[in-house]
């Protein structure tokens, strides 16, 4: 009899254990589910990370395109002859050059050393000039010529246009002598020293 009474018991207590393991396996597997979304997350991230890349991507090919066409202005220009040209590659949005160019008619000779960046928009190039110490520097121009680089490979003259600059040294001791600029064209910061070399005489 005792048997009797306790199987019943033991049935249900398999069936209340059963019961238990269900839930049990089911809020396991809702709980994978919910992991399984979480872990999406990165996916996510991978998408914007590559998206990111492609907007750089994107700026270096617009810089580089830039900076081709900047040269062949450079080559162009029937007063100057470019003497030298040599672009370094910072990272994929900016770039280091070097220029030396000769006055056909003046027979003065200068050299530039230029870093140039692409920034992604406008407001990113004018916020990087806002967090520069331009102390020394005052606005020198705003208007944009007929011609140039970027009009070249945007087909317009850039919306947004200013060129400031500083003196530093007697410009009659061209041993001492640097004019320095930081020019903005829309999403282009030009960081630019400007040196006499000296004077040929012809």
């Amino acid at each position: 009899m005792r048997l009797q009474l306790e199987e019943p018991n033991m049935k249900s207590k398999l069936a209340v254990l059963m019961s238990v393991i269900c839930l049990v396996v089911a809020s396991l597997l809702v709980s994978g589910c919910t992991t399984s979304t979480t872990n999406q997350t990165p996916s996510a991230s991978v998408t914007s990370n590559t998206t990111t890349q492609h907007v750089n991507s994107t700026n270096a090919g617009f810089l580089e395109n830039y900076l081709a066409a900047y040269k062949n202005e450079s080559s162009s220009d029937g007063n100057w002859s470019v003497t030298a040209w040599e672009v370094t590659w910072i990272n994929n949005t900016s770039a280091h050059l070097q220029e030396a160019s000769l006055n056909k008619s003046t027979g003065v000779t200068e050299s530039w050393e230029e870093t140039v960046m692409a920034f992604p928009t406008s407001q990113d190039a004018t916020n990087y000039l806002n967090a520069t110490n331009m102390t020394a520097y005052s606005l020198a121009g705003t208007e944009y010529g007929s011609e140039g680089a970027f009009l070249t490979i945007t087909g317009h003259a850039p919306q947004i246009y200013k060129v400031y600059a500083w003196n530093e040294g007697n410009p009659l001791d061209i041993s001492a002598h640097k004019l320095h600029y930081i020019s903005q064209l829309d999403n282009i910061v030009f960081v630019s020293t400007k040196k006499v070399l000296g004077v040929i005489d012809f």
